[in-house]
């Protein structure tokens, strides 16, 4: 597979503010894009690179809020309506206490090794909603180059699974890529799926790949991304493909029903 990037950055979404995690949407008005931010879709994941890389999920999935309830007379009777159940599949979040077990940062390690504090989501089943889950994990470095500019690299995943009234996640995920990304699909992964990808040299080489398939009762999305000080190396986008594939492949298993 053949991957031709442009190196133009993208307008779109910015990353939330701090303390906005998984599950919050993007601002209302967001301020106008900054040199070097790579974006992949107001709708998933988005990165900014150039000025720090930020991974987030803004998860379209979720059970909605309940609704305020009138304070009863009486106590209701018991309900005798069993409560609706998710469609079936090969796949369940059962187990998953922390959707952050499901990612191997490893990897990540050649380009910076420094934790940040990882953000993280699990959203349970109900009333036949499948669940979801979703975390993002960042490192962070010293410039060799200078010793003062900061390098960071960064995976992120989130899954949905398949729900009574809602279409697969998938069908929202996979969006027409942004200007300057490249984007294809993956033989033998899933029962469909994608691949984007998008890098920048502004203030720094950048890059971002992304994954996504949807296979049985889930949709998964991985997203690799690293950016580095301005005078480092270019980026090859096959170390981040490599990445992203494995690692999806490793959450689609870690992720079915024994």
């Amino acid at each position: 597979m053949t991957h031709s990037p442009g190196n133009h950055p993208v307008a779109g979404q910015p990353y939330p503010p701090p303390g906005q995690g998984f599950g919050y949407p993007p601002p209302t008005k967001p301020p106008g894009p900054k040199p070097g931010v790579i974006v992949a879709g107001a709708i998933g994941l988005v990165v900014i690179l150039g000025v720090g890389i930020a991974i987030g999920l803004s998860l379209s999935g979720g059970s909605p809020a309940p609704e305020a309830e009138p304070t009863p007379s009486a106590a209701p009777p018991p309900s005798t309506t069993a409560s609706p159940t998710a469609p079936p599949g090969k796949y369940s979040m059962s187990g998953i206490s922390n959707a952050c077990d499901l990612l191997d940062p490893k990897p990540l390690a050649k380009w910076s090794a420094t934790p940040i504090p990882p953000v993280h989501r699990e959203g349970q089943p109900s009333d036949g909603y499948g669940g979801d889950l979703s975390c993002s994990l960042r490192y962070t470095s010293t410039s060799k180059t200078d010793g003062v500019a900061t390098n960071e690299a960064g995976i992120a995943v989130r899954a949905e699974f398949a729900s009574l009234d809602r279409p697969p996640a998938y069908e929202q995920w996979n969006t027409k890529p942004s200007q300057g990304w490249t984007s294809g699909t993956i033989a033998g992964l899933g029962t469909r799926s994608y691949w984007r990808a998008g890098s920048t040299t502004e203030t720094g080489p950048g890059a971002s790949y992304i994954v996504g398939v949807e296979d049985s009762n889930v949709t998964v999305e991985i997203q690799v991304a690293v950016h580095r000080a301005p005078g480092e190396a270019p980026l090859k986008m096959d170390d981040l493909s490599s990445i992203a594939q494995t690692q999806t492949r490793a959450v689609l298993a870690r992720l079915k029903k024994p």
